[in-house]
C-alpha cells in the first residue's frame, strides 16, 4: 500500500487515485474516532475514580475537561503520525516537531488577531452586547469551551488538512484538493442541522484557509495553531453548555443573544461564526491565500 500511496511525478492511473481518496477518508475518520473516544474515556474514568467525591464535584468538573481535551489530542496526532507509519511507511515530515512550537504560536496569534478584529466588529457595529457571564459556574463553562473549543479546531485542521487536503491534492491536483477541503469542513459541520447556512459557508471557507496554508507551507502546524487557537475562542465566548447536549447554548453566552442593532443580518443567532464579517474575512482571506499560492506557482504542481 506504501507504493500506492507514495508521490509519483507522473500520470497517476484511475484507480491509484481512488486509493488515495479511500485512505483519506480512513486517516479521517480514524483520528477523529481516537480522539472522541480518548474524551469519553477520560471523562469516564474521573466520573468513576470520584465518583464519591460529592463535595468536590465542582473541581473536578473544572478540571476534567481540559484534562480530556489534552489528552484526545494526544490521542488524535498520535492515531495519525501511526496510521501514516504504518500505511505510507514514513514518518509524517508535515508534523515535524522542529518547527511545532513556533508555528503552533504563529497559528494561535493569527486567531488572537482575527478574533479579537471580527469581536471589534460586531461589537463597534452594536451587534454585539456584552455581559457578565450569566452562570454561577461560570468557570465550568469557561474551562470546558476553552478545552473542547481547541480539541475541535487540531481535529478539523488535522483531518481536513492532513487528510482531504494532502491525499486529495496528491490524488486530483491543488485546485481540487483545495475544494475537497473545503467540501469537508461544510460536512463535518452538517452533521449539526441547527447551523445557520452562513455559519456552514464560513465552514466551507475555513476548510479552503486550511487547504491553502497546507499547500503554501507542506506542514500542518500553522493550520493547527490557528483553528486550536480560534476554536478555544469561540469556546470561551459562548461558553461549555453549548457544546454539552441538554443545555440551551445560550444560558452560557457572555453577550445577550438577542439583543444589539443590525442582530438580525449583521450576527444572526449563531454566534460569532455565523455573522457577515466573518464570512466577509474568510472571503478576503481566501482569495488572498490562492492568489499568493498561485504566485508561488503552487498550483502548477500535482
Amino acid at each position: 500500500m506504501s507504493d500506492t500511496l507514495a508521490p509519483s511525478p507522473g500520470r497517476l492511473a484511475p484507480g491509484r487515485r481512488i486509493v488515495i481518496l479511500v485512505w483519506a477518508m480512513i486517516l479521517m475518520a480514524a483520528s477523529g474516532i481516537a480522539g472522541f473516544a480518548t474524551m469519553g474515556a477520560v471523562h469516564v474514568g474521573i466520573d468513576l475514580a470520584f465518583s464519591r467525591a460529592s463535595g468536590a464535584r465542582f473541581y473536578i468538573d473544572l478540571v476534567a475537561g481540559p484534562l480530556a481535551a489534552l489528552a484526545s489530542i494526544a490521542a488524535a496526532v498520535g492515531a495519525y503520525v501511526l496510521l501514516v507509519r504504518l500505511a505510507e511507511r514514513r514518518w509524517p515530515s508535515e508534523l515535524a516537531p522542529a518547527s511545532a512550537l513556533p508555528e503552533l504560536g504563529r497559528g494561535i496569534a493569527l486567531a488572537v488577531l482575527a478574533f479579537g478584529l471580527l469581536m471589534g466588529v460586531l461589537t463597534l457595529s452594536g451587534g454585539v452586547v456584552w455581559r457578565p457571564p450569566p452562570l454561577v459556574d461560570w468557570r465550568w463553562a469557561l474551562a470546558s469551551g476553552l478545552s473542547q473549543g481547541a480539541f475541535g479546531g487540531l481535529l478539523l485542521g488535522l483531518v481536513v488538512q492532513g487528510g482531504i487536503a494532502r491525499l486529495g491534492t496528491q490524488a486530483l491536483g491543488p485546485a481540487v484538493g483545495v475544494v475537497l477541503a473545503a467540501l469537508a469542513a461544510f460536512w463535518i459541520l452538517s452533521f449539526d442541522v441547527e447551523h445557520p447556512p452562513i455559519q456552514r459557508a464560513n465552514a466551507a471557507l475555513g476548510g479552503a484557509i486550511l487547504a491553502l496554508v497546507w499547500l503554501r507551507r507542506r506542514r500542518l502546524w500553522l493550520g493547527l495553531g490557528l483553528f486550536m487557537g480560534w476554536g478555544a475562542l469561540v469556546g470561551a465566548v459562548i461558553g461549555g453548555y453549548s457544546l454539552q447536549c441538554g443545555y440551551d447554548s445560550t444560558e452560557a453566552f457572555i453577550y445577550e443573544p438577542g439583543r444589539g442593532v443590525l442582530i438580525a443580518w449583521l450576527r444572526g443567532e449563531g454566534g460569532p461564526e455565523s455573522s457577515v464579517p466573518l464570512l466577509a474575512g474568510c472571503v478576503l482571506a481566501v482569495v488572498w491565500l490562492a492568489w499568493r499560492a498561485w504566485k508561488e506557482g503552487r498550483f502548477s504542481r500535482a
